[in-house]
């Protein structure tokens, strides 16, 4: 695959721009055994152009054709990391450090508090599942030197979907269940359990609890399909996602530099 992306480089000099730098998405699209590279044109940091080629002479139709899937598809990977990223890093010891101190102590006031933060630990460790499993998935393709195909377009819809209504999910658990937090929060203190944690993980639960005004505004921001039945409220989103910058794509696709 790295000769195939070296040739394509060479050939994408041909559409390049003065003083543009010339990107060549790794994974490619095959049509007819012939893998399609999406390339970026870009200055100072702006996409200034697209261009679909192969590392040898192309059908423009298969050309054409191939733009469909690879712009769904990088501009989903894009987007799963842009939202992802941060939120799949949050540390699991901020849940579970905290609950392994609670359960030592048989406190009826704050136990639905401590079930909210085990039913966050439950959800923020499948976020971080699903996030880690997409770009793993993509790392051994890289390695195998294979291009995507309707299996990864698949897994990043999917991806997608998920990571968008756990988020939703997750927010809502907290916005909901704020006061019940507040009293375990609270009742970690007066038992003396709160200096047992580290400060990072105070810091974590302080801002949690510090910002209800924020957290209803992130929860309301939050551009999730929403269903009372969490299936359909997935396929929905699915096929959002499948749509995923249409407009863009088909507006891209009348001014590419090839074909």
């Amino acid at each position: 695959m790295e000769k195939a992306i070296y040739k394509v480089r060479k050939r994408a000099k041909k559409y390049r721009n003065w003083f543009e730098k010339i990107s060549v998405n790794p994974f490619p699209w095959l049509i007819h055994d012939k893998n399609y590279f999406l390339i970026t044109y870009t200055k100072s940091s702006h996409i200034q152009g697209v261009a679909i080629l192969s590392d040898s002479k192309e059908n423009p139709q298969h050309a054409k054709q191939a733009h469909q899937p690879l712009f769904l598809f990088y501009r989903l990977m894009n987007h799963i990391h842009m939202t992802g990223y941060m939120r799949s890093n949050i540390d699991l010891t901020y849940f579970k450090d905290p609950l392994k101190l609670s359960s030592e102590r048989e406190i009826t006031a704050s136990q639905e508090g401590h079930d909210l933060v085990q039913t966050l630990l439950d959800k923020q460790s499948q976020f971080k599942g699903i996030y880690d499993h997409f770009f793993t998935h993509l790392s051994s393709l890289n390695k195998q030197q294979q291009p995507i195909s309707q299996t990864e377009l698949e897994l990043a819809i999917e991806t997608s979907s998920m990571l968008e209504i756990l988020h939703y999910e997750i927010m809502s658990e907290m916005f909901e269940g704020f006061d019940a937090l507040k009293i375990w929060f609270d009742t970690m203190k007066d038992e003396g359990l709160w200096e047992k944690l580290n400060q990072n993980q105070r810091v974590f639960f302080q801002q949690m609890i510090q910002n209800e005004s924020n957290m209803e505004e992130e929860l309301n921001n939050v551009p999730v399909v929403k269903h009372k039945n969490r299936d359909k409220m997935l396929k929905l989103t699915k096929e959002k996602y499948a749509k995923f910058k249409e407009d863009k794509r088909k507006e891209e696709s009348k001014t590419l530099r090839y074909p």
